[in-house]
């Protein structure tokens, strides 16, 4: 099963999100965010979604929501 992990760079407000698929084959994407309401755009949870399934997006989603939550509050 393909694993993820996010990352924050909160003082340029970038998202980091890095896929590893089973073969060991890893895909980066990242993204902004704004630095007020958190709101982002990430495009690529469509493909990801397709190649992953839903479950797989709704759980990276979470984590990436609770990323910026955290940096909104130490701001």
């Amino acid at each position: 099963m393909a694993s993820f992990r996010s990352e924050l760079d909160t003082d340029s407000h970038i998202v980091l999100v890095m896929v590893t698929e089973d073969d060991g084959s890893e895909h980066d994407y990242q993204f902004d965010f704004d630095p007020v309401s958190g709101r982002y755009e990430f495009s690529e949870r469509d493909l990801l979604e397709r190649d992953f399934g839903e479950e797989f997006c709704d759980e990276m989603e979470a984590d990436i929501e609770g990323l910026i939550k955290k940096a909104l509050q130490k701001e």
